[in-house]
């Protein structure tokens, strides 16, 4: 086991925000510096661990019980930890935070619309066709983190501005 744990930097937003982005280019800025880095993007993770996982407050609840748990585990090896996940409740984020000692939640704060205009995976669409109704912020509440260590707005800062934000975070707390 590595000396010195990884960082569990936990992205959190709506939909659209751009949390899958931002969790992209920390993640090659970490490797640039030469850090170990594993990414955990959470639709990829249901896809491949659990493509029978729906979308309750329970399975989705699994589903942030599993990625925090793999996040320990890459991390008490020195692995850094990109995680890019809605997180719809406080409590599943409070859960990773107490499970991972180096825990960074980054909150991906981006007004709804701008959520829905951008659109990339088509979620908003396919609720507005009346395909699905759950869908966090509009049909399930979204609880925004009350004290997360960085908090970046889409709607006004680049990616790359973004992305320097949670790497200065990580700087100053010396996970890196």
């Amino acid at each position: 086991m590595s000396e010195k744990p990884g960082a569990v930097i936990w992205f959190t937003g709506l939909a659209g925000s751009g949390k899958s982005t931002i969790a992209g280019v920390v993640e090659m800025m970490l490797r640039e510096r030469g850090l170990p880095v594993e990414n955990l993007d959470a639709d990829e993770v249901r896809q491949n661990l659990s493509p029978n996982l729906g979308f309750s407050l329970e399975a989705r609840d699994e589903n942030t019980k599993r990625l925090a748990w793999m996040g320990k585990m890459l991390s008490k090896h020195g692995v850094n930890v990109v995680i890019a996940a809605v997180a719809t409740l406080r409590k599943f984020r409070d859960r990773a935070r107490e499970m991972c000692p180096h825990f960074v939640e980054v909150y991906v704060k981006c007004p709804l619309e701008l959520c829905q205009e951008r659109d990339p995976k088509g979620l908003y669409a396919r609720r507005a066709r009346g395909e699905i109704n759950d869908v966090d912020g509009i049909d399930i509440p979204y609880e925004e983190p009350l004290n997360p260590e960085v908090v970046i707005d889409t709607s006004t800062t680049d990616i790359e501005a973004c992305a320097l934000q949670v790497i200065a975070k990580l700087e100053e707390l010396k996970y890196i």
